[in-house]
């Protein structure tokens, strides 16, 4: 195998020396085939706007990418093309609100050479003293969009679960095949963040992620309430100060439009409602075979909306006392 330092370059000797080299958490958003509601990508997206960040890492996709499989995106004025968007994956130093600094990786999931890439990336880690990995997925499932956003947890150490006593779970995914596979395993087509972790993993790096169940009938639109389910997860996970309150005016205004498209086919309503009476009955009997956990507000964020309902409904700014 070529030497995996080859598929990456490091940025201006500057940028390195603002890295920490202690108690750094790595993110990453990597989607590819499935990103169900397109959550990663809103997810990372958001991100990059919303926190400071500098690029570290820039990694060569020409190696990596199959563009006859994915083309990029050229714009045509109508008499030359005046841009051809390459994807980048790259690696930055992000600071979260707290200006605690993190890793954020964000790309395309590779097509090619995903055991270089994977081994380039330990390189990374170690090189970095990255404490802990976090990534997020998010995957079609038959679930409601009207009740809280179920998310699938994995780890290469059932202990960054809280479960110390239990094996792994594995990563999220589609039907499970045939085969002689111990009862509770599934096998699924795999993720590159799939081979990511459990490399981590046989490295002696500790690495986790979070998979986001989006509603099947909405895979094909953008769904930010999964961007900022994970986000919470991540947040809690990498004990993290994220933006998260912006993503969630965002989430409640698609679930408006989303509400009103729905009160016009009631086909649809049939079917949510159909989903409702499943989602309520197998929670009610917990029989989910994954570890999963539900998607709440955090505190800050009930805060912050209840702070700005008084001052719509009242007339006071946040920062002024409420008179009833």
């Amino acid at each position: 195998m070529r030497d995996p330092r080859d598929l990456y370059r490091f940025e201006a000797t500057e940028v390195l020396e603002a890295v920490p080299r202690s108690g750094l958490t790595l993110v990453h958003a990597l989607p590819g085939m499935v990103d169900a509601g397109n959550a990663c990508r809103i997810a990372a997206t958001y991100l990059r706007d919303e926190l400071r960040h500098l690029r570290l890492v820039s990694f060569d996709t020409d190696e990596l990418l199959d563009y006859r499989g994915a083309r990029p995106r050229a714009t045509f004025d109508g008499t030359s093309y005046v841009d051809v968007e390459l994807p980048e994956l790259t690696l930055s130093l992000m600071y979260d609100e707290r200006d605690r600094p993190f890793l954020f990786l964000d790309g395309p999931e590779p097509d090619l050479q995903w055991r270089r890439l994977s081994e380039a990336l330990i390189d990374l880690v170690e090189f970095f003293d990255v404490e802990r990995v976090v990534g997020m997925q998010a995957v079609p499932m038959a679930v409601p969009h009207t009740r809280p956003i179920g998310l699938f947890a994995h780890a290469n150490d059932p202990a960054l679960l809280g479960r110390p006593n239990t094996r792994p779970t594995p990563a999220p995914g589609t039907a499970p095949e045939s085969g002689d596979e111990e009862p509770g395993e599934l096998i699924l087509p795999a993720a590159f963040s799939a081979l990511l972790e459990h490399r981590l993993g046989r490295a002696g790096h500790p690495a986790m992620g979070y998979a986001a169940q989006v509603p099947h009938y909405l895979t094909r639109t953008d769904f930010p309430a999964g961007a900022l389910a994970l986000l919470r997860r991540v947040s809690e996970a990498a004990e993290l100060e994220l933006p998260l309150v912006h993503l969630g005016d965002l989430t409640d205004a698609a679930t408006v439009a989303l509400q009103g498209t729905l009160a016009q086919n009631t086909e649809v309503r049939q079917i949510v409602g159909a989903l409702e009476e499943q989602y309520d009955a197998m929670s009610e009997s917990d029989q989910s075979p994954l570890a999963t956990t539900m998607d709440l507000p955090t505190a800050e964020e009930i805060g912050e909306h209840f702070e700005r309902f008084l001052a719509d409904h009242d007339g006071n700014s946040p920062d002024e006392p409420f008179s009833g």
